[in-house]
């Protein structure tokens, strides 16, 4: 035991060294947490809250100086939108005393004027009240054609019957009841009555009595 041989001694020698070098640089470190470390305090949230202080005041001085008083904005409303006042419709304006008093065009106005004037200048009137729609009305229009004119001194005229209340010059103190119905006017207001279908021969034979006074 007092004498170690050679290869022992250089097998502890290689045993020693790695416990040394395991000791040294293999040895494993202890984990360290982020969580751990403390944080560095921060400087910026001070200089944020003076900044805003100092601003703070200025605003109060500005404020206090022009009278002004500060409050928390707020979002603008809109306004409620309101409905428009109806608009009323115009009053109907009254009627002018001379639109009032100007007839309808051929409501009920007389229409005999032309008539009138025929027997003032001395002519012999013809007038045949009739119905368009009625064959002995047609055909006593007919043989009015035929009735001399005698160089103008005969004047003939056709009227609807519906249309004898405005011609009251001429019917006044006459009966006409129906149609055909045909007036013979002399120059001196004689009037002779024919009633129902006529031919020419007995219309001209009324024209020529008027024309000599008969």
């Amino acid at each position: 035991m007092d004498q170690v041989s050679r290869p022992v001694l250089i097998a502890l020698g290689a045993v020693l060294l790695l416990a040394a070098v395991w000791l040294v640089a293999l040895r494993p470190k202890p984990n360290v947490s982020v969580s751990d470390t403390p944080l560095a305090p921060t400087t910026a949230i001070p200089k944020a809250k003076a900044a805003a202080a100092v601003s703070d005041a200025a605003n109060a001085k500005v404020q206090a100086a022009t009278g002004e008083t500060s409050a928390p904005a707020t979002p603008a409303t809109p306004a409620p939108a309101t409905a428009a006042p109806a608009t009323a419709a115009p009053a109907p304006q009254a009627a002018t005393p001379a639109a009032a008093a100007k007839p309808a065009k051929h409501a009920g106005g007389r229409l005999d004027g032309p008539i009138v004037r025929e027997m003032r200048a001395g002519k012999v009137v013809v007038v045949l009240f009739w119905n368009a729609k009625a064959a002995d009305d047609v055909a006593t229009r007919g043989a009015l054609l035929d009735v001399p004119r005698h160089h103008g001194k005969v004047a003939i005229h056709v009227v609807p019957i519906s249309e004898v209340g405005r011609y009251p010059s001429i019917t006044q103190g006459v009966t006409i009841a129906q149609s055909p119905t045909t007036l013979v006017i002399g120059r001196k207001r004689s009037t002779r009555v024919i009633t129902g279908l006529t031919e020419p021969r007995e219309v001209s034979q009324a024209v020529g009595d008027a024309l000599a006074g008969r």
